[in-house]
């Protein structure tokens, strides 16, 4: 497992990687500032949304069917079995917040990728997470609500699949996003990555930042 999910990182180097395209539309500076961005939703009150009832086979499918699309161990999305919380493995049960936010807005889409996450655990497939993400790839309804789920897991944010799509034509608009809520802000996987927190949030000890930052590691993502 990972250790502190905010280590002191405090800086982000500059240059032209920034404006490099990550897909979608997006660059990573612009999935950088969409998070930053997001500083300002939560301080004028953005809601905790309470999480509705699911069986635990659909959580367990929901996380699988995650863990593949955003390349995160399922065992660092949440803890094994979910019988605990596991430090570093959704200590805030995040998980559930993010399912009932997205069976709220697209609940016959989202049974469907739940379905073929079910599919994708059986034999043949040798690679359950590439044939999990070869599937949702093959129709445009599937392909861009799994692209919602990456960016929630991602920014703690919620991009409508359908935007997302809009975002691919000429001239695209502007990226409007929803924070889902104070605790998503936080969790967002984003900052695990970079190795860094968001703004206004930190686990680490007060006066953190007067210390050399700790080294990088590479053990946030993957399997």
């Amino acid at each position: 497992m990972t250790h502190s999910p905010h280590p002191d990182a405090n800086s982000i180097p500059h240059g032209e990687k920034e404006d490099e395209a990550v897909g979608g539309g997006f660059t990573r500076r612009g999935v950088l500032a969409g998070a930053a961005a997001a500083t300002a939703a939560v301080s004028i009150g953005a809601i905790d949304t309470p999480a509705s009832a699911q069986t635990p086979e659909e959580m367990i499918v929901f996380v699988q069917l995650s863990a593949a699309l955003t390349g995160i161990a399922a065992d660092k999305l949440a803890a094994p079995n979910f019988a605990a919380a596991v430090r570093n493995s959704d200590p805030v049960d995040i998980k559930r917040d993010y399912f009932a936010w997205v069976n709220q807005r697209h609940p016959a889409l989202l049974r469907r990728l739940l379905q073929i996450a079910r599919d994708s655990q059986k034999p043949p497939a040798a690679d359950p997470a590439k044939a999990i993400i070869d599937k949702v790839n093959a129709a445009p309804d599937t392909k861009y609500l799994g692209r919602s789920i990456v960016l929630m897991w991602y920014l703690g944010a919620w991009y409508e699949p359908n935007h997302l799509q809009e975002l691919e034509r000429p001239n695209p608009p502007q990226p409007k996003f929803k924070v889902i809520s104070s605790k998503a802000y936080t969790q967002g996987w984003v900052w695990r990555v970079a190795q860094a927190h968001p703004m206004g949030f930190s686990e680490m000890q007060f006066g953190y930042w007067a210390r050399p930052p700790s080294l990088l590691r590479p053990d946030f993502i993957g399997n």
